[in-house]
């Protein structure tokens, strides 16, 4: 008989506790030969048309869960000052506030203190839980 880690194709078999797994989770390997049955992590995006513009959007969270990365890309450089971008969860700043609710919102927003028209795009990371 084969060494379990040595099986292939047809012998290989689902992962233990397929049978237990809430719908829509699926296995994450935790590289030490483990892992656990979890929401897949998602991303969110939007764009704030001109950052320079004091302006916000907000991004639905359809899923509960911990904010884990948050990625902007400004389309272009300013020219003479910069605005500052401030990511909130519903009302709270995601320093150690990174957690998420299942139909909730994180707001966006820019002070517009920079003075050339430009889009910024922004990405946010979220482990399901």
């Amino acid at each position: 008989m084969p060494l379990h880690s040595a099986l292939t194709g047809t012998d290989l078999h689902e992962p233990k506790g397929v049978a237990a797994a809430a719908s829509g989770k699926t296995y994450l390997s935790d590289g030490l030969g483990s892992g656990s049955w979890v929401v897949p992590p998602y991303t969110i995006t939007g764009v704030i048309d001109d950052v320079s513009t004091s302006s916000t959007i907000y991004l639905p969270i359809p899923y509960a869960g911990t904010v884990t990365k948050v990625v902007t890309v400004l389309a272009g450089s300013l020219t003479t000052a910069n605005a500052t971008v401030t990511v909130r969860i519903d009302t709270l700043s995601p320093v150690s506030n990174n957690t998420v609710v299942s139909d909730s919102r994180i707001s966006v927003e820019t002070d517009g203190a920079s003075d050339t028209t430009r889009k910024l795009f922004v990405t946010v990371y979220i482990q399901g839980s």
